[in-house]
Protein backbone atom coordinates (compact mmCIF):
# COMPACT_ATOMS: atom_id res chain seq x y z
CA UNK A 1 0.00 0.00 0.00
CA UNK A 2 1.38 3.41 -1.00
CA UNK A 3 1.74 6.46 1.23
CA UNK A 4 -1.33 8.21 -0.21
CA UNK A 5 -3.47 5.10 0.31
CA UNK A 6 -2.23 4.85 3.90
CA UNK A 7 -3.11 8.50 4.47
CA UNK A 8 -6.63 7.94 3.07
CA UNK A 9 -7.17 4.93 5.33
CA UNK A 10 -5.76 6.98 8.21
CA UNK A 11 -8.26 9.77 7.50
CA UNK A 12 -11.24 7.40 7.33
CA UNK A 13 -10.27 5.60 10.53
CA UNK A 14 -9.82 8.88 12.37
CA UNK A 15 -13.30 10.04 11.36
CA UNK A 16 -14.71 6.75 12.62
CA UNK A 17 -12.74 7.22 15.83
CA UNK A 18 -14.10 10.72 16.37
CA UNK A 19 -17.67 9.44 15.94
CA UNK A 20 -17.07 6.67 18.45
CA UNK A 21 -15.55 9.12 20.91
CA UNK A 22 -18.53 11.45 20.65
CA UNK A 23 -20.88 8.57 21.45
CA UNK A 24 -18.84 7.56 24.49
CA UNK A 25 -20.21 9.16 27.67
CA UNK A 26 -17.51 7.86 29.98
CA UNK A 27 -13.85 6.88 29.99
CA UNK A 28 -12.85 3.33 30.78
CA UNK A 29 -10.46 2.61 33.64
CA UNK A 30 -7.94 1.44 31.04
CA UNK A 31 -8.05 4.86 29.33
CA UNK A 32 -7.69 6.79 32.58
CA UNK A 33 -4.88 4.58 33.88
CA UNK A 34 -3.02 4.76 30.57
CA UNK A 35 -3.36 8.55 30.39
CA UNK A 36 -2.09 8.98 33.95
CA UNK A 37 0.94 6.83 33.14
CA UNK A 38 1.97 8.82 30.05
CA UNK A 39 4.79 11.24 30.89
CA UNK A 40 4.92 13.37 27.75
CA UNK A 41 8.36 14.78 28.56
CA UNK A 42 9.87 11.28 28.60
CA UNK A 43 8.38 10.00 25.34
CA UNK A 44 10.54 9.38 22.24
CA UNK A 45 10.51 12.28 19.80
CA UNK A 46 11.72 13.72 16.52
CA UNK A 47 12.05 17.37 15.58
CA UNK A 48 9.07 18.71 13.63
CA UNK A 49 11.41 19.63 10.77
CA UNK A 50 12.45 15.94 10.66
CA UNK A 51 8.87 14.59 10.66
CA UNK A 52 9.65 12.28 7.72
CA UNK A 53 11.67 10.16 10.14
CA UNK A 54 8.64 9.38 12.31
CA UNK A 55 7.88 5.66 12.79
CA UNK A 56 5.13 3.93 10.81
CA UNK A 57 3.19 2.54 13.79
CA UNK A 58 0.41 4.50 15.49
CA UNK A 59 -0.94 5.85 18.75
CA UNK A 60 -0.99 9.31 20.33
CA UNK A 61 1.33 12.16 19.33
CA UNK A 62 2.11 15.49 20.98
CA UNK A 63 3.43 18.52 19.08
CA UNK A 64 5.16 21.16 21.18
CA UNK A 65 8.35 22.34 22.83
CA UNK A 66 10.05 21.62 26.13
CA UNK A 67 8.28 24.68 27.54
CA UNK A 68 4.94 23.80 25.88
CA UNK A 69 4.99 20.03 25.25
CA UNK A 70 1.24 19.61 24.59
CA UNK A 71 0.52 22.53 22.23
CA UNK A 72 -1.35 19.99 20.11
CA UNK A 73 -2.47 16.41 20.83
CA UNK A 74 -3.59 14.00 18.13
CA UNK A 75 -3.95 10.36 17.17
CA UNK A 76 -2.69 8.47 14.16
CA UNK A 77 -2.80 4.98 12.71
CA UNK A 78 0.60 5.76 11.19
CA UNK A 79 2.63 8.62 12.68
CA UNK A 80 4.71 9.14 9.53
CA UNK A 81 1.83 9.40 7.07
CA UNK A 82 -0.23 11.57 9.45
CA UNK A 83 2.14 14.49 8.92
CA UNK A 84 2.20 14.35 5.11
CA UNK A 85 -0.54 16.99 4.89
CA UNK A 86 -1.57 17.79 8.46
CA UNK A 87 -4.57 20.14 8.82
CA UNK A 88 -2.73 22.02 11.61
CA UNK A 89 0.42 22.62 9.57
CA UNK A 90 0.17 26.42 9.88
CA UNK A 91 -0.11 26.17 13.66
CA UNK A 92 2.96 23.93 13.87
CA UNK A 93 4.91 26.30 11.65
CA UNK A 94 3.90 29.11 13.99
CA UNK A 95 5.59 27.19 16.82
CA UNK A 96 8.71 26.77 14.68
CA UNK A 97 8.78 30.50 13.97
CA UNK A 98 8.16 31.30 17.61
CA UNK A 99 10.61 28.90 19.26
CA UNK A 100 13.05 27.94 16.49
CA UNK A 101 13.66 24.96 14.19
CA UNK A 102 15.50 22.98 16.87
CA UNK A 103 12.85 23.44 19.57
CA UNK A 104 9.57 22.05 18.19
CA UNK A 105 9.21 18.30 18.72
CA UNK A 106 6.75 15.57 17.84
CA UNK A 107 6.57 13.22 20.81
CA UNK A 108 4.78 9.93 20.27
CA UNK A 109 3.28 7.13 22.35
CA UNK A 110 2.80 3.75 20.70
CA UNK A 111 -0.58 2.16 21.34
CA UNK A 112 -0.62 -1.54 22.29
CA UNK A 113 -1.64 -4.22 19.82
CA UNK A 114 -5.34 -5.19 19.91
CA UNK A 115 -8.18 -5.88 17.44
CA UNK A 116 -8.69 -2.92 15.10
CA UNK A 117 -12.16 -1.92 16.36
CA UNK A 118 -10.97 -2.01 19.98
CA UNK A 119 -7.78 -0.12 19.05
CA UNK A 120 -9.75 2.69 17.38
CA UNK A 121 -12.15 3.09 20.31
CA UNK A 122 -9.36 2.96 22.90
CA UNK A 123 -7.02 5.44 21.13
CA UNK A 124 -9.88 7.82 20.37
CA UNK A 125 -11.04 7.91 23.99
CA UNK A 126 -7.46 8.27 25.16
CA UNK A 127 -6.93 11.23 22.81
CA UNK A 128 -10.08 13.05 23.97
CA UNK A 129 -9.23 12.39 27.63
CA UNK A 130 -5.69 13.75 27.19
CA UNK A 131 -6.93 16.86 25.35
CA UNK A 132 -9.54 17.52 28.03
CA UNK A 133 -6.96 17.22 30.81
CA UNK A 134 -3.99 18.99 29.20
CA UNK A 135 -3.05 22.55 28.35
CA UNK A 136 -3.28 22.64 24.58
CA UNK A 137 -3.12 25.66 22.31
CA UNK A 138 -4.25 24.28 18.97
CA UNK A 139 -6.85 21.59 19.75
CA UNK A 140 -10.55 22.38 19.47
CA UNK A 141 -11.38 22.89 23.13
CA UNK A 142 -13.49 25.41 25.02
CA UNK A 143 -10.47 27.77 25.09
CA UNK A 144 -9.30 27.05 21.57
CA UNK A 145 -9.77 28.44 18.07
CA UNK A 146 -13.51 28.79 17.33
CA UNK A 147 -14.97 26.48 14.71
CA UNK A 148 -16.99 29.32 13.16
CA UNK A 149 -15.56 32.51 11.66
CA UNK A 150 -15.63 35.71 13.64
CA UNK A 151 -18.22 38.28 12.61
CA UNK A 152 -16.63 40.82 10.29
CA UNK A 153 -16.32 44.24 11.89
CA UNK A 154 -16.54 47.60 10.19
CA UNK A 155 -13.04 48.84 9.40
CA UNK A 156 -11.90 52.30 10.50
CA UNK A 157 -8.51 52.11 8.78
CA UNK A 158 -7.91 51.33 5.12
CA UNK A 159 -4.38 50.26 4.21
CA UNK A 160 -1.64 47.89 5.35
CA UNK A 161 -1.04 47.28 9.05
CA UNK A 162 2.14 45.56 10.24
CA UNK A 163 3.20 43.65 13.32
CA UNK A 164 6.45 42.21 14.62
CA UNK A 165 6.61 39.41 17.18
CA UNK A 166 9.57 39.39 19.57
CA UNK A 167 10.53 37.76 22.82
CA UNK A 168 9.82 39.60 26.05
CA UNK A 169 12.64 41.98 26.84
CA UNK A 170 13.93 42.08 23.26
CA UNK A 171 11.17 43.89 21.46
CA UNK A 172 12.21 47.38 20.37
CA UNK A 173 15.00 49.88 19.81
CA UNK A 174 14.90 52.10 22.92
CA UNK A 175 12.79 55.22 22.64
CA UNK A 176 14.93 58.20 21.62
CA UNK A 177 14.68 61.78 22.85
CA UNK A 178 12.62 62.84 19.83
CA UNK A 179 9.96 60.22 20.49
CA UNK A 180 10.83 57.80 17.68
CA UNK A 181 10.65 54.03 18.01
CA UNK A 182 11.68 51.10 15.90
CA UNK A 183 12.83 47.50 15.74
CA UNK A 184 15.26 45.24 13.97
CA UNK A 185 13.86 43.09 11.17
CA UNK A 186 15.29 40.44 8.88
CA UNK A 187 16.71 41.37 5.48
CA UNK A 188 14.17 38.98 3.94
CA UNK A 189 11.40 41.32 5.13
CA UNK A 190 12.94 44.42 3.54
CA UNK A 191 10.14 44.70 0.98
CA UNK A 192 7.52 44.75 3.74
CA UNK A 193 9.38 47.47 5.63
CA UNK A 194 9.61 49.55 2.45
CA UNK A 195 5.86 49.12 1.89
CA UNK A 196 5.13 50.11 5.50
CA UNK A 197 7.10 53.33 4.93
CA UNK A 198 5.39 54.01 1.62
CA UNK A 199 1.96 54.09 3.29
CA UNK A 200 3.12 55.40 6.70
CA UNK A 201 1.44 52.30 8.07
CA UNK A 202 0.50 51.66 11.71
CA UNK A 203 3.14 49.25 13.02
CA UNK A 204 2.90 47.22 16.22
CA UNK A 205 5.34 45.33 18.41
CA UNK A 206 3.87 42.26 20.16
CA UNK A 207 6.06 40.40 22.62
CA UNK A 208 5.70 36.80 23.78
CA UNK A 209 7.04 34.61 26.53
CA UNK A 210 6.12 32.41 29.48
CA UNK A 211 4.69 33.75 32.72
CA UNK A 212 8.18 33.36 34.20
CA UNK A 213 9.51 35.67 31.49
CA UNK A 214 6.73 38.12 32.37
CA UNK A 215 7.61 37.82 36.07
CA UNK A 216 11.18 38.87 35.24
CA UNK A 217 10.04 41.78 33.07
CA UNK A 218 7.31 42.96 35.44
CA UNK A 219 9.28 42.24 38.57
CA UNK A 220 6.57 41.63 41.24
CA UNK A 221 3.54 42.76 39.24
CA UNK A 222 2.55 39.42 37.71
CA UNK A 223 -1.20 38.85 37.51
CA UNK A 224 -2.20 35.37 38.83
CA UNK A 225 -4.59 34.76 35.91
CA UNK A 226 -1.67 34.85 33.45
CA UNK A 227 -0.41 31.50 34.72
CA UNK A 228 -3.25 29.64 32.96
CA UNK A 229 -1.71 30.48 29.56
CA UNK A 230 1.25 28.51 28.21
CA UNK A 231 2.46 31.55 26.25
CA UNK A 232 1.70 35.17 27.10
CA UNK A 233 1.38 37.95 24.53
CA UNK A 234 1.66 41.69 25.12
CA UNK A 235 1.08 44.67 22.88
CA UNK A 236 4.16 46.82 23.46
CA UNK A 237 4.48 49.63 20.93
CA UNK A 238 2.56 51.30 18.13
CA UNK A 239 4.07 53.86 15.76
CA UNK A 240 3.79 55.15 12.21
CA UNK A 241 6.47 53.62 9.96
CA UNK A 242 8.57 56.39 8.35
CA UNK A 243 12.14 55.31 7.53
CA UNK A 244 14.76 52.54 7.61
CA UNK A 245 18.16 52.85 9.27
CA UNK A 246 21.04 50.67 8.12
CA UNK A 247 23.08 49.68 11.17
CA UNK A 248 25.21 46.84 9.79
CA UNK A 249 28.65 46.28 11.28
CA UNK A 250 31.50 43.91 10.53
CA UNK A 251 29.92 42.70 7.29
CA UNK A 252 26.59 41.90 8.99
CA UNK A 253 23.49 43.39 7.36
CA UNK A 254 21.15 44.82 9.96
CA UNK A 255 18.23 47.18 9.54
CA UNK A 256 15.90 49.07 11.86
CA UNK A 257 12.40 50.12 10.82
CA UNK A 258 11.69 53.41 12.61
CA UNK A 259 8.86 55.88 12.87
CA UNK A 260 7.26 58.73 14.76
CA UNK A 261 4.15 59.18 16.87
CA UNK A 262 5.26 56.30 19.08
CA UNK A 263 2.92 55.10 21.80
CA UNK A 264 4.49 52.75 24.35
CA UNK A 265 2.18 50.26 26.01
CA UNK A 266 2.19 46.90 27.70
CA UNK A 267 -1.25 45.43 27.21
CA UNK A 268 -2.06 41.77 27.96
CA UNK A 269 -3.61 40.29 24.77
CA UNK A 270 -4.44 36.64 25.51
CA UNK A 271 -7.92 37.35 26.82
CA UNK A 272 -8.88 39.75 24.01
CA UNK A 273 -11.72 38.44 21.82
CA UNK A 274 -10.39 37.08 18.52
CA UNK A 275 -6.74 37.07 19.58
CA UNK A 276 -6.27 33.30 19.40
CA UNK A 277 -7.30 33.15 15.74
CA UNK A 278 -5.15 36.22 15.03
CA UNK A 279 -2.10 34.67 16.70
CA UNK A 280 -2.38 31.42 14.75
CA UNK A 281 -2.75 33.13 11.38
CA UNK A 282 -0.49 36.15 11.69
CA UNK A 283 2.00 36.05 14.55
CA UNK A 284 5.41 35.17 13.15
CA UNK A 285 8.91 36.15 14.12
CA UNK A 286 9.66 39.06 11.84
CA UNK A 287 7.59 41.76 10.16
CA UNK A 288 4.12 40.59 9.00
CA UNK A 289 1.28 42.32 7.16
CA UNK A 290 -1.89 41.55 9.13
CA UNK A 291 -4.24 43.94 7.30
CA UNK A 292 -6.83 41.26 6.53
CA UNK A 293 -7.51 40.43 10.17
CA UNK A 294 -10.44 42.01 11.96
CA UNK A 295 -8.33 41.91 15.12
CA UNK A 296 -6.43 44.90 13.70
CA UNK A 297 -9.39 47.01 14.82
CA UNK A 298 -8.74 45.85 18.38
CA UNK A 299 -5.05 46.76 18.11
CA UNK A 300 -5.91 50.22 16.80
CA UNK A 301 -8.55 50.72 19.50
CA UNK A 302 -6.20 49.66 22.32
CA UNK A 303 -3.60 52.24 21.30
CA UNK A 304 -5.80 55.26 20.60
Amino acid sequence: MGILEIELVNYILQNIAVSLAMKSKFYTSQVITTANNIDVTKLPWVLYIDKKSLPTYGGIYFVGTDQEPTAYIGQAVCFKSRFIAHHRKEAFEQLVNEYGRKAVKIRYWQAPLMPKSEWISFVSQLETFLIKNSQTRFNYTADSLPKIPFTTTQRTYVGPIYIQLNKLGEYYVPKSSDGTAGFYFSVEKLHMAENAIKYHSPTFIISSGTWKDALYEYRNNLEPEWKQYSTLYFLEVRFQARWINYVGQGGIEDYVLSGDQANFHRIFLNRESGFKEFSIKYLRTGLTNCSRSDFCETLLHLTR
